[in-house]
């Protein structure tokens, strides 16, 4: 039934403390996870503050001997459960334990940080690079949709080497776009039905190729789904 918590509790008030370790070590570490943290480690703060608050005052190896046996239990979790007059040197081999595993948990988010900085220096010289590239255009070069030439108006060279005039690529866009994208487009003029302006704001333009050249119209996402 996995009552799990029921079972600590009923164990705790006969002072079967043994019997309470034993459910409390049967939830899987990430069970009944809420916002008190999981199941587990809640029912092991049920049992170290029982065995605190049970024992000689002057004692704390028992509380140390819980923090022990579960590993998401932390030497800060139980310190508000002893009297004030609990000296740090009771706790000083668990503090400099806990210490060293935060020291560690510090050093491997260093790693990550600098792998995640130096991933995001890479992409931005990829972008560079990406913006430095040039291809040139014949004057027989046609468009992917239409088959006219390329060089009569505006148009699109994706990295893959596929090309579109833009009204092309706007009308055939258009079809999978959300609603609210679609009205987005035809308020900058272009649409299955509308004829492409002859200029735009270049912010205007910015908002156009974020609309329909993301990615390429046949290599990018819309086409895989298409195709499923």
């Amino acid at each position: 039934m996995e009552l799990y918590e029921e079972a600590v509790q009923l164990a705790l008030k006969i002072g079967d403390v043994g019997l309470a370790r034993i459910n409390a070590s049967k939830p899987e570490e990430n069970v009944g996870q809420d916002e008190e943290g999981p199941l587990k480690k809640k029912l092991w703060l049920m049992i170290a503050r029982h065995v605190i608050e049970t024992s000689e005052k002057e004692d704390v190896s028992a509380a140390r001997q819980v923090l022990t046996e579960c590993s998401q239990l932390k030497i800060e979790d139980v310190l508000p459960f002893f009297p004030n007059f609990v000296t740090i040197d009771d706790f000083k081999d668990v503090i400099c334990s806990s210490l060293q595993g935060y020291n560690e948990d510090i050093e491997t988010l260093k790693t990550e940080m600098q792998a995640a900085t130096e991933s995001g220096e890479q992409i931005r010289k990829d972008i560079q690079e990406t913006r430095k590239k040039s291809r040139n255009i014949g004057a027989q070069q046609k468009c992917e949709l239409c088959s006219f030439p390329l060089v009569t108006r505006e148009f699109y060279v994706f990295p893959c080497n596929h090309v579109f005039h833009v009204d092309c690529l706007a009308a055939e866009v258009s079809h999978h776009l959300t609603e609210k994208k679609r009205k987005k487009l035809e308020e900058l003029g272009f649409g299955v039905r509308a004829e492409a302006p002859s200029s735009y704001h270049p912010s205007l333009k910015a908002d156009l190729d974020e609309l329909i050249a993301s990615e390429c119209l046949y290599c990018g996402e819309m086409m895989i789904l298409l195709v499923q």
